[in-house]
C-alpha cells in the first residue's frame, strides 16, 4: 500500500516537529519482510519505490518496528536504522511518521 514517510531522527537525534514537516518526504510501498543476519531472524520494514524495481529504497530499512501509535490519517514506527558499512557499523533508533499520500 502507498504511504508517505517523514523520518523524525537524524543519526538517532529526534528533530523538532517543525523541522520534520518542512523537511523530505517518501512516497512508496509500505512492506514488512524478515531478515537474516549472522544467524539471527529480524522484521524489518521497508519503504520501496514506485514504478521502477530495480531503484534502491528512498530511506534505509527500519529494523525490528513498532507501532508507537496511530490515529485516523497517520500511525508512527519506531525501530532501528542501520548507518554506516562493514566493521564501522552501528544501529541507531529510528521513527517513522506514516500518512496517505
Amino acid at each position: 500500500m502507498r504511504f508517505k514517510v517523514y523520518l523524525l531522527r537524524r543519526r538517532g537525534r529526534r528533530l523538532p516537529w517543525r523541522e520534520v514537516q518542512n523537511g523530505p518526504s517518501y512516497v512508496g510501498d509500505l512492506r514488512t519482510h524478515s531478515v537474516d543476519v549472522g544467524g539471527e531472524r529480524y522484521t524489518s520494514a521497508c519503504l520501496h519505490p514506485i514504478g521502477s524495481p530495480m531503484e534502491q529504497p528512498p530511506v534505509p530499512e527500519l529494523y525490528e518496528p513498532v507501532l508507537t501509535g496511530f490515529s485516523t490519517l497517520a500511525f508512527r514506527l519506531r525501530g532501528f536504522e542501520r548507518v554506516g558499512q562493514g566493521e564501522g557499523a552501528h544501529s541507531v533508533v529510528q521513527e517513522w511518521h506514516v500518512e496517505t499520500p
